[in-house]
């Protein structure tokens, strides 16, 4: 049982990670390029000048990596959430699961992930970008990867990384218990209790609030990861550059296309995990009984 709800968890979180991806990477360009680019006089400016000059393409730029591992990191997501609930809280539905057990799964869940997605992440965001950076100009995710190597070794891979360890501890603090505490509460006031109402809103409050927490750290994480190497990489001295040349309102650059793109990925993403769970219980439960 416990290698059938491991494989569940994993495709779970694959295909639902896949998912979300496929409607929330066009958002995930737009941000980034409103992150690190003061050329734009806001989201549809962006959109608009993306197209323009790009096609729809340009919205997928740096798709390939986080769509060929997005999985990889959505899977290491959920199977070390979930398989830390069940050594942590035992025998008991998610739904009844202790919140401060619910927050150290969380935490487990985020650090497993981030293996796979530092250097995914830092990739892709310098794929998303390079319209506007002159001076680099990638083929795709693996010839940047081998530049990435080439020039500054396996450490340039993971250039941001320990921001980014911040941004995902911090966010995923505001996913999972959102998520959690919010299905439970709504169902209270459901008289469907299989409904997917439930889902759908917790999943996507859960998503736009952890990443519009986190907004502030991603400008940072994106500034460091595309900057070119005379730039100072630490966190502290590109948050003082951000303050210097936007104050605080800098930090939030592309923060509403966050909430916007939040809710709908997000939403989607839980929706397809907890049918493919079902289903994957349900399995379990009639070979159980056939056998």
């Amino acid at each position: 049982m416990a290698a059938a709800t491991f494989v569940t968890d994993f495709v779970a979180g694959w295909v639902s990670g896949c998912s979300g991806l496929l409607i929330g990477h066009p958002f995930d360009t737009v941000k980034t390029r409103l992150q690190t680019s003061n050329t734009y006089n806001g989201i549809f400016d962006c959109f608009r000048k993306t197209v323009s000059k790009e096609s729809v393409r340009g919205l997928y730029k740096g798709m390939l990596a986080p769509f060929v591992s997005t999985g990889v990191m959505n899977s290491c997501m959920f199977v070390g959430y979930n398989q830390s609930l069940r050594l942590l809280h035992p025998g008991t539905h998610r739904d009844h699961v202790p919140m401060h057990k619910v927050y150290a799964a969380q935490l487990i869940g985020s650090l497993v992930q981030l293996i796979p997605g530092i250097p995914v992440e830092h990739i892709k965001t310098k794929l998303q970008v390079q319209c506007e950076n002159k001076t680099a100009h990638f083929r795709g995710p693996w010839h940047c990867f081998r530049e990435l190597v080439q020039t500054g070794g396996i450490r340039a891979v993971y250039r941001g990384g320990g921001v980014q360890v911040w941004r995902d501890c911090i966010g995923f603090m505001f996913y999972f218990p959102v998520y959690e505490k919010g299905k439970r509460e709504i169902k209270k006031l459901m008289k469907d209790k299989e409904s997917i109402v439930p889902t759908i809103i917790a999943g996507g409050c859960a998503g736009s609030i952890s990443w519009w927490v986190i907004c502030p750290i991603e400008v940072v994480k994106n500034r460091i990861q595309t900057a070119s190497a005379s730039t100072p990489k630490a966190f502290l001295p590109t948050a003082k550059s951000v303050f210097a040349t936007d104050g605080l309102r800098g930090f939030y650059r592309g923060g509403l296309v966050l909430l916007v793109r939040g809710f709908p990925v997000n939403a989607l993403v839980f929706v397809v995990y907890e049918k493919i769970m079902a289903c994957g219980a349900a399995f379990s439960l009639n070979n159980h009984v056939l056998l």
